[in-house]
């Protein structure tokens, strides 16, 4: 039997490579080695509906990345997933612009007064703003990545997308793990995971990691690299099986750092008049003002579980964060002490969650919420001139300060039901009912400034109310392969622009309207010849309406203004594949496709100067993305096994800015600006293991093959021109030991 499964699956492995130009997702499932010696490919199983499901069974988008492929793909941080799940783009350089894009949209919160489109969520606890965003990935067993509206599933709001990191659970059985990480750039890292039953009901976890790397770019100023990597994360759990019908999980979780922040390679000089003698050197800067960027990143969850008589389960999540961060960035690029900026902002939440969950038995599966949010947030930013501040008309250490508070209020009910209304159909219906308030008191004092900013102070407050439905069909085509077809609502709260802001939106341009989504997605999801292949197919076409635009907006006459607005609409669609073969015990590949047009079907004055934007693609969104990986491992004497893995990944170009040019004129000389090119990268690891023993040491690399890539261009409020690359190639090595 087991001949003939192998010949089966190597007559795939002609098919499937080729279509290597259809690369890869490297969400392989897990393997196990089966009574009778096959090699068989485990069940996955998420909670992307908030209750345990086999992935097939889901009638939505969804891609699984489990604590095998993480390590195999050296993935540290959330930031890192990006070029590995079709269709997810993710950018933090620096915890203020962290920004996170599913299907072509997304936002960073870059003031406390503008939400994200993609939830990140940390065991269903929304993990909040763009500082929160990149955490460290310790101590998980699998990253679950939803794509499309969530309002159904999830308490907080998720317009584009979701990402729910979901972390290892206390178990019963005592463990450990040590590991050690080293690599260029000066990179370390250290490890420790234990695990500890308390007694035959209760047990906990305790995860840390410590992790420093030097910067990419250089600071020639003082010899100092910016872009460095220097955090500290660890998380506590406690796990009490109270009774066969009670239990309770509750965490602790903390992250702190003190990096200093890529805001970006000046290309010319600060006015944007002329190249900068570092056109020609990469990852180079010349700052007499060094950035930083330091954040402190605190979280505690209680989930009390009661099963009800009947079968269904009483869920009650309380949760806490907090969140603080400051940066200063030399705003100038420059070695001339023109002027720098800092920025301080706060962020406490507070969720309390009631949920109600089927067991999982009969025709009929749901989950229903009531979703308590509160978010305090104050911000307070400040700009100040150096020594040169006369040439702007301002006497050297005068402060242009703004400062406010906001705080939002959220009410939600949300529910999701499916039910078998004939042998292999299955009928969901979904809907989110969300009221959220917002108050705001800022203040901006530009009046020392001749930049055209604004002087005052602005009190307000707001609310939107919401109904989105959501629908799902689903058929069992075979037992194992399923046809499904969604439609979901969506939308994003409205807010207030508080930001360094002009006296031409002041005050009355400061707030924004919500946005609204409507998806509809069709697929087929499965497993094939016995279950050696498994695929997910999804096509999907998304309208927004009302679309909320963060950005800097060229005002004409030298005047660069950060605005907030809503754009008429926007328009995304395009195809999702993934898939994982196994050729043989020894064998496998992955695969991934994404297919993307995204566009504004109408935004009449958003690009430069108030020109039409309409047709425009929208910023960061690559009409194709691709992935392929594949797995070798080699038994070896005495228990050790080697393994091999290498994955190549491909993104098309796309644009950085609304406007969607290729070059711009700086002097009289045109240069690339705007449009990114097409990138390729390649990562690998070689590992060897002795499983019994607990013993493994790894060599990897992330982008082999040193692709020196712009990632993104951009700009400031004098007009300079910036870039930032993605990282040049890493190595190192790994020893790690289980106990």
């Amino acid at each position: 039997m087991t001949t003939n499964r192998t010949k089966r699956r190597a007559g795939l492995l002609a098919a499937v490579m080729g279509c290597a130009v259809i690369p890869a997702l490297p969400a392989a499932a897990q393997q196990a080695e089966g009574a009778a010696g096959e090699h068989e490919v485990q069940e996955i199983i998420v909670t992307a509906q908030r209750r345990a499901q086999r992935l097939i069974d889901v009638p939505s988008s969804v891609a699984a990345v489990d604590s095998q492929t993480i390590r195999n793909l050296n993935i540290q941080q959330v930031s890192e997933l990006s070029s590995h799940v079709p269709n997810l783009q993710i950018d933090s350089t620096t915890s203020l612009n962290s920004a996170v894009y599913i299907r072509g949209v997304g936002a960073n919160s870059r003031n406390i007064g503008f939400d994200t489109r993609v939830g990140v969520y940390l065991d269903g606890v929304y993990l909040g703003q763009s500082p929160a965003l990149n955490q460290e990935l310790i101590d998980l067993e699998r990253v679950e990545v939803l794509r499309g509206p969530q309002g159904a599933l999830f308490g907080k709001n998720t317009v584009a997308g979701a990402i729910n990191l979901i972390s290892r659970q206390p178990d019963f059985e005592p463990s450990a793990y040590l590991g050690v990480r080293i690599g260029n750039h000066d990179e370390r890292q250290g490890t420790l995971r234990a695990n500890l039953p308390l007694s035959e009901t209760a047990a906990v976890s305790l995860s840390v990691n410590r992790a420093k790397r030097d910067g990419f770019t250089t600071n020639i100023h003082d010899g100092s690299t910016v872009g460095n990597r220097n955090v500290t994360s660890w998380r506590g759990q406690l796990r009490w099986d109270a009774a066969p019908q009670f239990s309770v999980r509750a965490s602790v979780d903390g992250l702190r750092a003190r990096e200093a922040g890529e805001y970006g390679n000046a290309f010319t000089n600060t006015f944007g008049s002329a190249l900068s003698p570092l056109y020609l050197q990469p990852r180079t800067v010349d700052l007499n003002t060094p950035n930083r960027d330091e954040r402190d990143v605190y979280g505690a969850a209680l989930e009390l579980a009661y099963d009800l008589a009947g079968g269904p389960t009483l869920k009650s999540i309380t949760a806490w964060r907090s969140t603080k961060f400051f940066s200063t960035n030399d705003l100038d690029y420059s070695n001339l002490d023109f002027l720098s900026i800092d920025f301080s902002d706060k962020y406490e939440q507070w969720t309390q969650e009631f949920q109600l969950v089927s067991s999982g038995g009969g025709p009929l599966g749901y989950v229903f919420g009531l979703y308590l949010y509160q978010q305090d947030s104050d911000t307070a930013r400040t700009a100040w001139t150096g020594a040169l501040g006369p040439l702007l008309g301002v006497a050297p250490g005068t402060p242009l300060p703004t400062t406010g508070d906001l705080r939002t209020r959220n009410v939600a009910l949300y529910g999701n039901a499916e039910y078998e209304v004939v042998d292999r159909l299955r009928l969901g219906l979904g809907f989110r009912w969300s009221w959220e308030e917002k108050r705001v008191d800022y203040s901006i004092d530009g009046s020392g400034y001749p930049l055209g900013l604004a002087t005052g102070t602005f009190r307000d407050k707001r609310s939107d109310n919401d109904f989105s439905p959501t629908v799902t069909l689903s058929y069992d085509v075979l037992p194992r392969l399923t046809g499904f077809a969604r439609y979901a609502k969506g939308y994003k709260s409205g807010g207030y622009n508080l930001d360094f802001v002009s006296t031409a939106i002041f005050p009355n341009g400061l707030e924004f309207e919500k946005e609204t989504a409507s998806s509809f997605e069709a697929g087929l999801k499965g497993d094939l010849f016995d279950r050696a292949l498994r695929f997910s197919l999804t096509g999907f076409h998304t309208d927004f309406d009302d679309y909320q635009v963060d950005q800097f907006q060229n005002m004409g006459e030298g005047v660069v203004a950060i605005v907030i607005g809503n754009a008429s609409k926007v328009r995304s669609r395009g195809i999702e594949l993934e898939a994982t073969l196994e050729v043989s015990e020894r064998l496998s590949f992955t695969t991934g496709l994404g297919v993307l047009d995204t566009v504004f079907r109408s935004f009449p004055g958003g690009g430069a100067g108030g020109s039409d934007a309409s047709g425009k693609r929208v910023p960061g969104a690559s009409r194709f993305q691709a992935q392929f990986g594949a797995d070798y491992r080699i038994p070896l004497p005495s228990g050790w096994s080697l393994a091999l893995h290498a994955d190549y990944s491909h993104r098309s170009s796309y644009y950085s800015d609304i406007d969607n040019v290729r070059s711009i004129t700086v002097g009289g000389v045109t240069v690339p600006f705007d449009r990114i090119p097409a990138s390729d990268f390649v990562n690998a690891r070689v590992a060897l293991a002795h499983p019994d023993k607990g013993w493994e040491i790894a060599l990897w690399s992330r982008n082999l093959f040193d692709a020196d890539t712009v990632f993104i261009y951009g700009g400031d409020f004098f007009g300079t021109r910036t870039r930032r690359y993605m990282p040049p190639r890493t190595w190192g090595v790994e020893l790690g030991k289980r106990f």
